[in-house]
């Protein structure tokens, strides 16, 4: 327990170190600006000063740009000044499947994605829902409700912190909710792809749902851990108009390395009409030590249409 403590200390003094720094630019005539820069093209950096708002600095006349501590008030006051209307980008996703006869099953899912960014600060948000039925059987449900607010304190590294809540009957989870903090690195965003990966500490509580009667006294047994987490996304357009990705989360529990959960997805997105596409995505998860009953790894392969703007 002392070194989880010293862990979760040195963690958040890191974190938080790094989340009151700010930049300090000269420039070529000896001028010297405090502030965050917010943006940077071929030719200009937009530079949120501390003493004069927003400027437009030409890269021919900065000299070099150093990272200097700010206090809390003075740092919160530059994340507020540069926050605004920014675009909304996002995906809505339907699939499903219906099946009668020999076997009647019926599934259908249902996803949206959300992205928000302007200069400094990015939103994420995405709802994912899943329900699955054989027969007269009760319908078995999959639903996650996630949220994250970056925010991008020098070039391309941010600090993310992150939230999620859902329920998973595949793998005899009745209810789970996670609460993280974590450092990322934008490594590259184009329109051909992108690259971005963070790692930090996630909170997870887990609740078991167990039905059968041998197994009913872990109905209300909880989960409770602190996790080491590792996650990347990739996006890369391929063969011209087709989109490759692949995500991945690693979590693994700080003072148990043998608890630990691999959720990956990897697919491609064909275009079809205008912001129509067809996904088809396959998901691998894995858990070393899954509820009682439960088998460690999970495949899915899955199609459908999605709508992007």
């Amino acid at each position: 327990m002392p070194a989880l403590k010293l862990i979760i200390a040195s963690f958040f003094i890191i974190t938080l170190s790094i989340t009151l720094s700010a930049d300090e630019i000269v420039l070529v005539n000896g001028d010297i600006l405090q502030g965050l820069q917010t943006e940077r093209t071929d030719s200009h950096i937009i530079w949120n000063s501390d003493n004069f708002g927003p400027l437009s600095i030409a890269l021919d006349q900065v000299a070099t740009i150093t990272p200097e501590v700010l206090n809390p008030i003075i740092a919160a006051t530059a994340v507020a000044e540069v926050a605004g209307d920014g675009p909304l980008e996002g995906a809505i996703g339907l699939s499903g499947l219906l099946r009668s006869g020999n076997e009647a099953r019926e599934e259908w899912g249902a996803a949206i994605d959300l992205a928000w960014r302007n200069k400094n600060i990015r939103h994420r948000g995405d709802i994912h829902y899943q329900t699955r039925r054989e027969g007269d059987e009760a319908a078995e449900k999959h639903y996650d409700i996630d949220y994250a607010f970056d925010w991008f304190f020098r070039d391309s590294w941010y600090w993310s912190n992150t939230a999620s809540f859902g329920a998973n009957d595949d793998r005899g989870i009745d209810q789970f909710y996670t609460v993280g903090s974590l450092i990322g690195n934008q490594l590259w965003e184009q329109d051909s792809g992108a690259l971005s990966v963070e790692s930090g500490l996630t909170w997870i509580s887990e609740t078991f749902a167990v039905s059968t009667r041998d197994q009913r006294f872990m109905r209300d047994k909880k989960d409770e851990r602190l996790t080491w987490n590792w996650s990347a996304d990739y996006r890369k357009i391929v063969f011209s108009n087709i989109e490759f990705f692949h995500t991945h989360q690693l979590l693994v529990s700080v003072e148990d390395a043998n608890n630990s959960q691999l959720n990956t997805d990897i697919g491609f997105d064909f275009p079809m009409i205008d912001n129509l596409f067809t996904e088809i995505v396959l998901k691998w998860d894995y858990d070393n030590q899954p509820v009682e009953g439960f088998e460690k790894i999970d495949r899915k392969i899955s199609v459908g249409v999605n709508y992007s703007w």
